[in-house]
């Protein structure tokens, strides 16, 4: 099996996503036949990004594609845990990056609003903490994401665009990619064994209230407070 690993990113990456992808690619080598490419594409439009990634991976042939974002941290072994898995679309239920941190794949629930005889759409956070396996669910984040050629040749291009919502709400390229498997009956899953070993890096202005060494925090508010 071909596997193109898509890499969306500005012009620098993180790190630590460097560090794992390094030992993702050496695992590959050593635990599994097939042939795997590594496709980067840096930009700041990422729903172009994915398209032309995607564009790039299947012309060189590949049977499946694994996105991975700069800004993650994964196991050796995610493609093969992944790939084991043997559904369309797989992801993991990544969290985001950012204060409140919250799990990013998530279920379409549609409302039926009595009074005014319309139907609303209602996303709900999935849990993965406690539970083992996968789980078919309406979208998941493209953090870590596997997704067969098939799907592809299923889903009208543009494969990749936002969604603006009655509300004036954006819905990414991520979920709307979900959204579009939908409507073509392509089940998206997500993994949430591996969900539990992927680490998604963000950015924080640390000061003194961060420290915990020494006082404790309530101690350092009375000082504070003198």
């Amino acid at each position: 099996m071909k596997v193109a690993v898509c890499v969306p990113c500005r012009d620098t990456v993180m790190a630590g996503f460097a560090f794992d992808m390094a030992r993702l690619t050496a695992f590959d080598a050593q635990n599994r036949e097939g042939e795997l490419q590594l496709l980067q594409m840096p930009g700041t439009l990422i729903f172009t990004q994915r398209e032309k990634l995607a564009e790039e991976a299947l012309e060189w042939g590949a049977d499946a594609i694994l996105y991975i974002d700069s800004d993650m941290r994964f196991p050796a072994d995610s493609l093969n845990v992944l790939l084991s898995r043997e559904v369309p679309i797989i992801g993991v239920n990544a969290t985001t990056r950012r204060e409140p941190v919250v799990p990013t794949a998530m279920n379409l629930h549609l409302d039926k609003m009595k009074d005014e005889g319309m139907v609303r759409q209602v996303w709900s956070k999935i849990e993965s903490r406690g539970k083992s396996g996968i789980e078919q669910v309406t979208a998941v984040g493209f953090g870590v994401t596997l997704i067969r050629r098939e799907v592809f040749e299923k889903i009208p291009k543009p494969w990749f665009d936002v969604i603006w919502t009655d509300h004036g709400n954006v819905i990414g390229e991520d979920v709307a990619f979900c959204v579009k498997a939908m409507e073509q009956n392509i089940p998206v899953f997500v993994d949430h064994d591996l969900s539990m070993h992927i680490g998604h890096i963000g950015t924080k202005t640390f000061g003194w209230d961060d420290v915990t060494h020494g006082p404790s925090k309530l101690q350092r508010s009375k000082k504070r407070s003198r």
